[in-house]
């Protein structure tokens, strides 16, 4: 299952990464068959964001180490490397950029948008 990471380096220039949870055949929750689990993370808090048509933001930071997860909408994503990616429902992405000029982010969709955040550790 592929994510997008978004990353800091030492001179605050935010980049995408494209990376992969690993996981194992396990019996998560028995009497049902086993599926393929991923290592755990602690969550610290979970929020959900509900973006107005037009909406977009300016350079921001997250505001904590926090997954987002696309419920709704189309969203495009800018890096401060210049990339720029456009995330549809179902996108995750870890969004790892403490102490980074961080990204902009505005809803490209002619409906509302809506995302799923995770905060961790």
């Amino acid at each position: 299952m592929e994510y997008m990471r978004i990353v800091g380096d030492d001179e605050g220039v935010t980049r995408f990464e494209d990376t992969q949870f690993a996981t194992k055949s396990a019996d998560y929750a028995p009497p049902a068959p086993p599926i393929d689990v991923s290592g755990h993370t602690t969550a610290t808090g979970m929020l959900v964001l509900r973006f107005p048509i037009g909406w977009s933001s300016d350079w921001h930071p997250a505001p904590k180490r926090q997954w987002m997860i696309i419920v709704s909408g189309r969203f495009e994503i800018e890096v401060s490397d210049g990339e720029k990616r456009t995330l549809g429902a179902g996108a995750m992405a870890l969004l790892d950029e403490a102490g980074s000029k961080g990204h902009k982010f505005r809803l490209v969709s002619d409906q509302p948008g809506s995302v799923l955040v995770v905060e961790t550790e």
